[in-house]
């Protein structure tokens, strides 16, 4: 019997060995490439963010139709203006306040990675907040600690640890007292590691 030559790829045929090296052999040479770039070429998205062009997208976050249906782009703009507080543009007292009640209308998303990039933001701006400002989200994050889903309840207790002051502890020890013996390792750890956190800062507290 003579031997059959195999299919060929041309047409659109099915995939082949020779097809799949060369398929590859073009991702090797596509990030050796990216690896030759050097620093001098690398261009940051982020490298000529402006503040007030990033707080006016900011306002999409008071809007429910783009929270719930743009999610990716409001974890954008909390990602830009992340960037701006950590290269040193920061914002004044006032823009704080802004963003940050903006920020508290994330919370009817459903989105996980939207609900994880709010976590963030909140630790990170609360402390430029009027403390009047931060109480208004704790009674967010005091409904995701009593949630369904150990994302959430893990990250709301170790953002409220972060941001409460000695006055609110009463609010939540009932809270952290139940995580601590939750079922779930990650929502026990959290509860230990927040426990630590407001000890440090509040060691005289009857709470603790």
């Amino acid at each position: 019997m003579a031997d059959q030559e195999p299919p060929s790829s041309e047409g659109g045929g099915g995939l082949t060995v020779n097809n799949l090296l060369s398929e590859v052999t073009q991702a090797l040479d596509k990030f050796k490439l990216e690896d030759d770039v050097s620093p001098d070429n690398y261009y940051s998205p982020y490298a000529n963010l402006e503040k007030a062009a990033v707080l006016q997208e900011a306002r999409c976050f008071h809007d429910p139709n783009a929270v719930r249906e743009s999610p990716r782009k409001c974890c954008t703009v909390i990602a830009q203006l992340l960037h701006l507080t950590n290269t040193g543009q920061y914002l004044n007292s006032a823009e704080a306040t802004e963003v940050f009640f903006g920020v508290t209308k994330l919370f009817m998303s459903d989105d996980a990675s939207l609900r994880r990039m709010v976590y963030l933001f909140i630790k990170d701006v609360a402390e430029t907040c009027d403390p009047d400002d931060v109480i208004i989200v704790t009674s967010s994050l005091t409904k995701d600690m009593t949630c369904d889903v150990d994302l959430y309840r893990a990250n709301a207790l170790r953002v409220l640890a972060r941001i409460i002051d000695g006055a609110m502890l009463g609010a939540i020890e009932r809270y952290v007292k139940q995580a601590v013996v939750d079922s779930s390792g990650q929502v026990s750890s959290a509860a230990l590691v927040s426990a630590t956190h407001l000890f440090e800062k509040n060691a005289e507290s009857e709470a603790i």
